[in-house]
């Protein structure tokens, strides 16, 4: 975990490993991403960034998918095999 001075608040920055699920192109699957968890310290207040897709099945086809983690949701476009966040 990384201490980032921001002002006057530091901000906690750590990768973690989550569960995600993957929902569309009429296809269901679970998942792992890695993801970058930034967090203010003595609050519940956090952010999730740089999402990278790990151990969703090839077969998937190329399309738009939306992925829930940890009570969160972000979309993703898989495209040539390669996924891509596109926001939440």
């Amino acid at each position: 975990m990384l201490g980032v001075e921001s002002g006057a608040m530091a901000l906690h920055r750590e990768v973690v490993v989550l569960s995600g699920q993957l929902t569309g192109m009429g296809r269901e699957a679970s998942c792992t991403l890695n993801a970058l968890r930034v967090s203010l310290p003595g609050t519940i207040v956090s952010h999730f960034a740089n999402f990278n897709i790990h151990h969703a099945p090839r077969d998937l086809p190329d399309g738009e998918y939306l992925m829930t983690f940890d009570g969160g949701m972000i979309v993703f476009q898989k495209h040539g095999g390669v996924w891509q966040a596109l926001g939440n």
